[in-house]
């Protein structure tokens, strides 16, 4: 979702000081009333009525590193995710969780099924 402009953030303020009631003034802009009552608190505290900054991090693997992550795999294709994101921490001297390798892998299509023709571990069914 993305934020509301500048220009629609005047129109309520002003909407606002005609008539105070957020209900109404949400219904009347089609927004939830919190997203007013939030509002008007942000201008009195900050006196600015811009969109702060979306919440979370920025991506560890992201960009151009993202193809030596593919071309990591295509030269380990049956690396576990631990192996891989300690190969990437060798490589590029960038940690990562599991998570974070699976997720980067699953944003570059890449999926971490084993090869069929690697040998079963010995403690496998029989």
């Amino acid at each position: 979702m993305t934020a509301l402009s500048v220009d629609m953030r005047k129109r309520l303020l002003e909407a606002l000081e005609e008539d105070s009631s957020s209900l109404r003034i949400g219904r009347r802009f089609a927004v939830s009333p919190s997203f007013v009552r939030k509002l008007r608190t942000q201008v009195q505290r900050t006196g600015d009525l811009t969109p702060g900054k979306a919440p979370g991090k920025d991506r560890l693997v992201k960009g151009t590193i993202e193809r030596r992550l593919s071309k990591l795999v295509a030269g380990r294709p049956d690396a576990s995710l631990v192996e891989l994101s300690k190969l990437w921490a060798e490589a590029t001297h960038v940690l990562v969780s599991e998570t974070t390798m699976w997720r980067s892998l699953r944003r570059l299509g890449l999926t971490r099924k084993k090869s069929p023709f690697k040998a079963r571990s010995a403690n496998g069914r029989t």
